[in-house]
């Protein structure tokens, strides 16, 4: 038993070694922006930068008053980096976001998570439709919503959640409607 327990560990162990240089390589710039791994982590003020070709602002973490990004997205969704609409339907992005409060909100902590899914053919049904002028193209919906306070106490104020279940998001990028 033994040694299986000690093969168990070396094969978990080459496995990390082999796909861990390829996320340890992956370079942040000044922005937060990973290129290569789909990526953003850093201010929402850096995020507009980097998209309007502005210069970054340096940041403290856990500044108060600053709203926090972390994006992730899939190869489908990358051509929206550019301005271009994503090569695909189903192409997707994450985001969260939060921001510590200072002043009579001292202590509470906004947050906001949210997806969005790409579907210009077919309506994504209970989904959020986000229109042209906020995202540039048709197509895009909001599968999933939720936004949050937490208190310094840990007192959790739910203020929106919606989320569209996957197999509704798949039938609808997936159906073709009869000619």
């Amino acid at each position: 038993m033994k040694a299986k327990g000690k093969f168990l560990f070396m094969v978990l162990l080459l496995v990390m070694l082999v796909s861990f240089p390829g996320v340890a390589l992956a370079q942040f710039d000044d922005y937060g922006y990973n290129a290569e791994g789909r990526l953003f982590k850093g201010t929402l003020d850096n995020w507009e930068a980097l998209m309007m070709g502005l210069p970054s602002s340096p940041h403290e973490l856990n500044e108060l008053d600053t709203v926090y990004v972390n994006r992730q997205w899939d190869k489908l969704f990358d051509p929206m980096i550019e301005g271009s609409p994503p090569s695909g339907p189903g192409a997707w992005q994450k985001a969260e976001l939060w921001e510590y409060f200072s002043g009579n909100q001292l202590g509470w902590t906004w947050h906001l998570n949210l997806e969005v899914v790409y579907s210009p053919n077919n309506p994504i049904p209970g989904a959020i439709v986000l229109e042209p002028e906020a995202t540039g193209f048709i197509g895009f919906y909001c599968v999933d919503y939720y936004e949050w306070m937490e208190g310094p106490d840990g007192e959790k104020n739910v203020i929106a959640n919606l989320s569209i279940n996957r197999s509704i998001i798949q039938r609808a990028l997936h159906f073709c409607p009869s000619e």
